[in-house]
């Protein structure tokens, strides 16, 4: 079990924010770095492999409002294929039309939407279903490891363990009671 530390103790705040900005941060800060760059590692390429799957049309804003909340909380992942799709968005020409309907009234496509989404196909840049659906879901599910990521950094925080844990030493005892049940 970790101890706990009394030096300069790490604020929780500044650990919740390092912890969304860049998974495994906020582990790093308060004292536990193998964990932090594990973390950092799964997380980033869990959510980049999605990315790379389906492109950074997967990250959309736009459409996709609630996979977009989720693929947010990777932090700097997110914002990069945020702002990324953004551009994308941007190099498009514009769409004219004077009903600019995202959806209708069944949650079905809307007409700008399938007009943009024709354009992008065009330009190779958007996925059919179902692949569509794994492409939210990896990214969509980093996100939702850093918030138990984030949640856990602030506790461990909070609760003032702060390092690594040290590896007990176990005594002599210990050994003979082991060496005792192997026999």
């Amino acid at each position: 079990m970790a101890k706990k530390n009394n030096k300069s103790k790490p604020m929780w705040f500044i650990a919740l924010i390092l912890a969304w900005l860049i998974p495994g941060a906020g582990h790093f800060y308060i004292g536990r770095k193998a964990r932090g760059v594990i973390l950092c590692i799964t997380i980033a390429a869990i959510f980049w492999a999605g990315v790379a799957m389906g492109g950074v049309m997967s990250v959309d804003s736009r459409y996709e409002s609630w996979w977009f909340a989720a693929q947010s909380i990777t932090g700097i992942h997110g914002l990069i294929g945020w702002f990324r799709q953004e551009q994308v968005y941007k190099s498009l020409p514009p769409y004219v039309d004077d009903e600019r309907t995202n959806t209708d009234r069944q949650g079905r496509p809307g007409r700008e939407q399938m007009e943009r989404d024709s354009q992008l196909q065009q330009k190779g840049l958007v996925l059919a279903t179902p692949t569509e659906g794994i492409v939210r879901a990896y990214t969509g599910v980093a996100g939702m490891l850093n918030l138990l990521c984030i949640f856990d950094a602030v506790m461990l925080c909070i609760l003032g363990l702060y390092s690594e844990p040290k590896r007990e030493e176990k005594t002599t005892a210990d050994r003979e009671e082991k060496d005792g049940k192997n026999k």
